[in-house]
């Protein structure tokens, strides 16, 4: 006989075992559809928990696609002739007037830092948790109004909503699901050894607010750039002042409110975040302030070193981040299909305005002529425009590749570089001049430039551009190829393209620089389980990553004794005060270093017996 295909004679374990196969055989759908039930709820849940406060924030109605300002200024400029505190907002793009900010005294900035001061003392003393809570609520602000974000920074920039999806929304919603998922875990207190004498004693680090942190950031990622800061210095319990440039003061408003209004849905006063914009003198006020305890800055090498010495009277800890002249080096077995695109986005992103931009291509002489030919095919179709005003039709008529230049100051500093480099011998192919838009000819443009066979004797080598501008070199072999890298004082970040990872690595590694991505671009910024910064005069220090957010938090270090009541510190005779013998008191520490740090534990035995004969 035989039962579910068991045959006589098999043993109990047997019979069971395929009994159970054969159940699980014949439910197996009934079982998969339950593991598949049981996974979707947990999910449910799990997210459910995950999710934060809705709060609202209206968009100012300048950023609808739809607005059409009275106003287009003949001679833009955010300066005002008749009041030198007011701050004039225009859309670069198209020279629309946004309105006027005034700029605030430096009696008002430093009201501002102490009213910041005065909510961290409550806010210092909140979780984790309860921080947590406050930056999923800022998350899902931000995805939930992504286009709203994207339009305000375009109106105040000049930018694409591409290059602002990328650079404003995508950055802003990596650094908060990396605080949110690892922050606790990096800021928890850290154990450490406390070495052979000490065994009886327990030593920790602990990461404590500072206190009143500052951000003093750039105009180019309005959002990113000011958010960015606040995530950090809430999260380690810090109340921040954030020092947003003048060139982007109508949508600082905008970014200062949701924040603002983020705590306060959370029920915290949203005093511990404070925006203050204004021009080189509100700057000054914060740098100066004894009651700011940390300042992260974010501009040029000239300016930093002006942020260094107000910081300095008071011995201000500061973290510079100084702009770059990234190069990025193409070897000739790169893959030029998935190359040519990434450094075309590296260069001409945000028309250029990024710190860690592709300012120099590096191109082995192999496929130096090939890469030209394809570059210059590439920049030549590249439209410039508003993205806000565009009119996109199927066939790509009215579609905006590059927007406009936030400052349009720099034009006659771009093309004296450009000029340079072509009276020393470089080849300019494509663009090289500002750009006089039909529809906006009072607007901010200028045009996508390709300027080859460019030298390390050219000036445009050792200027940051920060513009649409792609500089092609030449190199022969890797110790050329980082030659020509280090001929720059910049150090920020980099590229290698090859196929080979050794060389990849091995090239990267030599780079002299604070960020290196291999067969990418600006990815390690995206990474914010990463470290940013950079070397020379890229700057020093670091922001993103668990350096970063340490960096927001004083390091105490702390011991405690493992058993208090068996063993503590004590005090032998021998050196206790007044010293009754100096000889031998001195002998006696002598034979207690040799005991504890002697290499081998022949030459620790005898300083034990050393030890005892000293004390008999």
């Amino acid at each position: 006989m035989s039962h579910l295909g068991i045959k006589l004679g098999q043993s109990d374990s047997e019979c069971l075992l395929i009994t159970a196969a054969s159940f699980v055989l014949g439910n197996l759908h009934t079982l998969i559809a339950a593991a598949v039930c049981l996974a979707v709820t947990w999910l449910v849940l799990s997210q459910k928990s995950q999710r934060g406060i809705q709060f609202t924030v209206a968009a100012p109605k300048e950023a609808d696609p739809d607005w059409r300002g009275e106003k287009i200024l003949e001679e833009p400029s955010i300066r005002d002739k008749g009041d030198p505190r007011k701050i004039i907002c225009y859309d670069p793009a198209t020279a629309r007037y946004l309105g006027a900010v005034l700029a605030p005294t430096p009696e008002e900035v430093e009201a501002k830092i102490l009213k910041a001061r005065e909510a961290q003392k409550q806010w210092g003393r909140t979780s984790f948790e309860e921080r947590r809570k406050v930056l999923r609520s800022l998350c899902d602000f931000v995805t939930k109004h992504q286009e709203e974000i994207c339009r305000v920074a375009c109106r105040d920039t000049g930018k694409t909503m591409i290059d602002a999806t990328l650079g404003e929304i995508m950055t802003t919603c990596a650094k908060l699901r990396w605080t949110i998922e690892h922050g606790e875990r990096v800021l928890a207190p850290s154990e450490r050894s406390p070495g052979f004498l000490l065994m009886y004693k327990r030593a920790r680090v602990y990461y404590q607010p500072r206190g009143v942190v500052a951000a003093l950031v750039s105009w180019n990622y309005p959002a990113h750039n000011t958010l960015g800061p606040v995530i950090s210095a809430l999260f380690a319990g810090n109340a921040i002042v954030v020092k947003a440039s003048e060139y982007v003061a109508w949508s600082a408003r905008y970014f200062e409110a949701i924040v603002k209004e983020c705590l306060a849905a959370h029920g915290h006063n949203p005093d511990v975040v404070q925006f203050v914009t204004g021009y080189a003198e509100a700057g000054e006020a914060i740098t100066r302030s004894k009651n700011v305890d940390h300042i992260t800055f974010i501009g040029s090498p000239g300016v930093g070193k002006q942020v260094m010495r107000s910081a300095s009277e008071n011995l201000t800890p500061v973290t510079l981040e100084l702009g770059g002249k990234d190069c990025a080096i193409v070897f000739d077995d790169a893959d030029m299909k998935q190359c040519v695109p990434v450094l075309m986005r590296g260069v001409f992103q945000n028309a250029g305005q990024n710190c860690i931009g592709i300012e120099r291509i590096l191109v082995q002489e192999g496929i130096y002529d090939e890469f030209v030919a394809e570059m210059e095919g590439r920049v030549r179709k590249l439209r410039v425009g508003s993205a806000l005003e565009q009119q996109e039709e199927k066939s790509g008529e009215g579609v905006v590749d590059c927007g406009a230049m936030t400052m349009g100051t720099t034009f006659d500093e771009l093309e004296a570089l450009i000029d340079d480099a072509v009276s020393k011998g470089a080849r300019l192919l494509v663009g090289g001049r500002r750009h006089r838009h039909v529809d906006y000819p009072t607007a901010q443009y200028f045009e996508p430039t390709l300027l080859v066979d460019v030298t390390a004797s050219m000036d445009i080598t050792q200027n940051e551009t920060f513009g649409p501008i792609m500089v092609v070199m030449r190199f022969s072999t890797e110790e050329d190829a980082l030659a020509k890298a280090h001929s720059s004082p910049y150090g920020l970040g980099s590229a290698v393209f090859t196929s080979n990872m050794e060389v990849g690595r091995r090239v990267g590694l030599g780079l002299r620089c604070g960020m290196t991505n291999v067969n990418d671009f600006a990815v390690n910024y995206l990474c914010q389980s990463l470290p940013f910064g950079g070397v020379g005069i890229s700057g020093f220090g670091r922001f993103a990553g668990e350096e970063g957010l340490r960096a927001m938090c004083v390091e105490k270090a702390y011991t405690e004794d493992r058993w208090p009541r068996l063993i503590k510190t004590p005090i032998p005779p021998i050196v206790d005060y007044p010293i009754k013998d100096a000889r031998k008191g001195y002998e006696f520490t002598r034979q207690i270093v040799n005991f504890s740090y002697e290499a081998t534990w022949w030459d620790r035995l005898r300083a034990a017996v050393g030890l005892g004969k000293i004390a008999v």
